[in-house]
């Protein structure tokens, strides 16, 4: 069987959007299909402080939590370029938002607030998720840094992660951001 083609990214691919987006999922299906790394930065904050990001949120508050959200990503963007899934509400922190602006290729990923309602099994883990009110308020607060922010947009709603998967490679490639490796 033929392998494989493999590519590399030419820079860091920060994939943001309204939490339940798909966001971690297509960074992990892209670094499957293209033979690249991908790190999701909520995660990544559990593995280092021990309790996972709506605890850290609620137990330092907002302006702590977007310093260790700033923090992490400065790790990661020093290095390899990686696909990068972010924590829906990172971009709600200034520093965070100059991070991704100057360090790589910004993917939004697009959800409606009801689609990410509704992919979300467990809403008690996720911050915003007490009332669909407060899911549309916290949805419309982040919208216009998505937009500042975004290189490209991708929907995802009603779409599988190889459909997302397929279309963000796409685009990266269009971008010159993810090129085949030659052999």
């Amino acid at each position: 069987m033929e392998p494989r083609q493999r590519y590399e990214l030419k820079r860091s691919v920060f994939l943001i959007g309204f939490m339940g987006a798909g966001k971690t999922t297509l960074a992990r299906r892209l670094a499957r299909d293209c033979g690249l790394a991908s790190v999701d930065i909520d995660r990544a904050l559990g593995r280092r402080y021990g309790r996972d990001a709506k605890e850290l949120l609620l137990e330092e508050g907002q302006e702590r939590f977007s310093e260790m959200e700033a923090d992490e990503l400065e790790r990661f963007v020093g290095g390899d370029p990686l696909l990068i899934a972010c924590g829906g509400g990172l971009v709600a922190g200034r520093r965070c938002r100059k991070i991704l602006a100057e360090s790589g290729f910004v993917v939004y990923v697009h959800v409606l607030p009801e689609e990410s309602s509704a992919r979300i099994s467990n809403h008690d883990s996720r911050p915003f998720f007490e009332t669909m009110g407060s899911v549309r308020r916290a949805n419309r607060e982040l919208l216009p840094y998505y937009a500042e922010l975004a290189d490209v947009t991708v929907d995802s709603n009603g779409k599988t992660a190889g459909s997302m998967a397929h279309e963000v490679k796409r685009m990266l490639i269009e971008e010159g951001v993810l090129c085949p490796v030659l052999r």
